[in-house]
């Protein structure tokens, strides 16, 4: 099986730096996506904008943080892992 993904887009913020107890560096970043389509009855142009959480580790991680902030356009290559979550309330 190949899990493989490639996103280009535009930062949302600065690139957030943390560390593992181990002392590897760990980055967060958050990166919009968009698309422009033509709907079909009105002939109005339409943009839709994803938003996605990219994780990076290791040097790649410090790199990150080291030239990239908020508005600049990145090529992301990966995998991709959709994690789950629950609130206080069970939701």
């Amino acid at each position: 099986m190949i899990n493989k993904v490639i996103l280009v887009g535009n930062l949302g913020a600065k690139p957030e730096l943390k560390s593992t107890n181990s002392g590897m560096s760990v980055v967060s970043m958050r990166l919009a996506t968009s698309e422009r389509k033509k709907d079909r009855d009105s002939g109005m142009w339409n943009d839709h904008t994803e938003w996605h959480t990219v994780t990076v580790f290791g040097s790649t991680a410090d790199n990150c943080c080291k030239y990239l902030d908020k508005g600049r356009q990145v090529y992301v290559e990966g995998r991709l892992q959709t994690r789950k979550w629950e609130d206080k309330e069970g939701r």
